[in-house]
């Protein structure tokens, strides 16, 4: 049913489906654009084709620097541009990714959109820049959840209300909504997918959030629940090659000490804010698709 409903949103919007979602993207933001141009009555889809592109080109652009900052080798199954290229070329590709995106803002003549786009890059950035240097911190869920806002709901939440500044600007404010919600669902499941699936299952590293100390719900909820020799080992996970024994062991004990249950439970907390958000806007096939993606987000295992 959730695949159905998957290609049918894709469909909808004429946006292709990909052969293989886990290695070609998701490409959950351009989708959500243009569900979102479609809700608010727009009868030419074509016209925010640039705009939904636009999107994509910025998140496309922060995987790019993320890897060349994460040191990873594997991106959606395939090499990474900073092992495929190197460091210097994966981070002008990013730029010019970033450039290209307001590049085609720029063709709607509407200088709120481009500072919309740019504020959120901001926030992204800032998202990241605020944890810098203190890995051995204390961390909160509060924390854990400012995180998620920038550096993705953020981007969600602009794919979303973006057409609104076209057409419509009535529904601006439940559209945002939606997406931010709907962003900091898609964040959990993504940061609880980590360190439960392994790398082929996810086309990257395996456990990689561990290995580079972030700060995530699922660690969270497993560090508060560990013994103090399994607390001990968890840390000198951070910085380290983990073996196979390593990434099973830690995929066990999310398990064990409950975190994975409490991670779904916040998403799909999130998710249901989503879902009466989409309730103010006009009802209809792409209301209801745009609904489906929030189910497709709390199952996904890529």
């Amino acid at each position: 049913m959730i695949g159905e409903v998957w290609t049918d949103a894709l469909n909808l919007v004429r946006v292709p489906v990909p052969e293989r979602p886990g290695v070609g993207g998701k490409l959950l933001r351009p989708a959500l654009c243009l569900l979102s141009a479609r809700v608010i009555g727009s009868g030419d889809i074509e016209r925010y084709v640039p705009l939904a592109t636009s999107y994509e080109a910025l998140h496309i652009a922060s995987l790019a620097h993320d890897d060349v900052v994460d040191k990873a080798a594997l991106r959606r199954g395939g090499s990474a541009l900073n092992v495929l290229w190197d460091n210097h070329a994966a981070v002008l590709g990013g730029d010019y990714l970033v450039a290209r995106a307001i590049e085609f803002l720029a063709g709607y003549n509407c200088c709120d959109i481009i500072a919309r786009a740019i504020a959120c890059i901001r926030r992204m950035a800032e998202g990241e820049l605020v944890y810098f240097g203190r890995e051995d911190a204390p961390f909160t869920r509060e924390d854990c959840l400012a995180l998620a806002e920038c550096k993705t709901a953020s981007l969600f939440a602009e794919a979303c209300a973006g057409p609104t500044y076209l057409i419509d600007s009535a529904h601006r404010a439940p559209l945002y909504a939606f997406g931010m919600a709907l962003g900091i669902a898609f964040q959990i499941i993504d940061d609880l997918i980590d360190v439960t699936q392994t790398a082929e299952q996810l086309g990257k590293p395996a456990c990689g959030d561990l290995v580079e100390g972030k700060r995530t719900l699922p660690i969270l909820y497993m560090r508060a629940r560990l013994s103090p020799e399994e607390y001990a080992r968890l840390d000198t996970m951070r910085g380290a090659r983990l073996t196979e024994a390593d990434q099973a062991w830690a995929r066990a004990a999310v398990e064990r000490t409950g975190a994975r249950e409490q991670a779904e439970a916040d998403a799909r907390h999130f998710a249901d804010q989503a879902v009466e958000h989409l309730a103010a806007l006009p009802s209809g096939p792409a209301r209801d698709s745009m609904e489906g993606l929030v189910d497709f987000i709390l199952v996904r295992t890529s």
